[in-house]
């Protein structure tokens, strides 16, 4: 009678099986900025990938309270926010 080989005590796959995968905190800190983004709905343009990528390479706090930033801003009411544009005085004559 034959049998398949015993899995490893972890019952998980063997460490080899996703040895290029990126476990850098960096890698962390991209997949955790572009949920908080995905989560507001709005589609990245190319800069704002480069933004995520220079982001994600500062340390844990920083990452955390832009997601919290990020997740804050989604909350909001849309006219509760003044037109950041908009100048707050008269133009000049």
């Amino acid at each position: 009678m034959e049998t398949t080989p015993a899995l490893p005590a972890t019952g998980g796959p063997g460490p080899d099986l996703h040895a290029e995968q990126d476990t850098s905190p960096a890698h962390a800190h991209r997949l955790r900025l572009y949920s908080a983004l995905d989560r507001v709905c709005d589609p990245l343009a190319a800069a704002d990938v480069q933004a995520v990528f220079k982001l994600a390479e500062l340390d844990c706090v920083t990452v955390h309270t832009v997601i919290d930033w990020i997740t804050t801003a989604r909350t909001l009411e849309p006219h509760a926010h003044p037109d950041p544009h908009a100048h707050p005085l008269p133009h000049p004559r």
